[in-house]
């Protein structure tokens, strides 16, 4: 189940310099609340006022939210990649 509603799953705007300072926990949380965005303010339940009062990213048609997506994807690859733990 999706955590959080609404205004709830602003995901902030955040420079690259900034994600570069980011450890790679962090940045997979990142990317796990970008996914969680909705499609669209259409297929959503907030009002057009909801939206204008916040700042961040809501949605994932809009091109802050690619170029998020996108950015943090691209410092994820240059990451050292670590297996999943495996529970025993």
């Amino acid at each position: 189940m999706k955590k959080g509603h609404g205004l709830q799953r602003v995901v902030p705007i955040i420079s690259e310099k900034k994600l570069l300072e980011l450890n790679t926990k962090q940045l997979m949380g990142r990317l796990k609340k970008l996914r969680y965005c909705e499609e669209s303010f259409e297929g959503s339940d907030l009002l057009e006022s909801e939206v204008a009062s916040c700042t961040g990213i809501l949605f994932k048609n809009t091109p802050e939210w690619k170029e998020a997506y996108e950015t943090v994807k691209r410092i994820l690859s240059l990451r050292e990649h670590l297996p999943r733990r495996t529970r025993q």
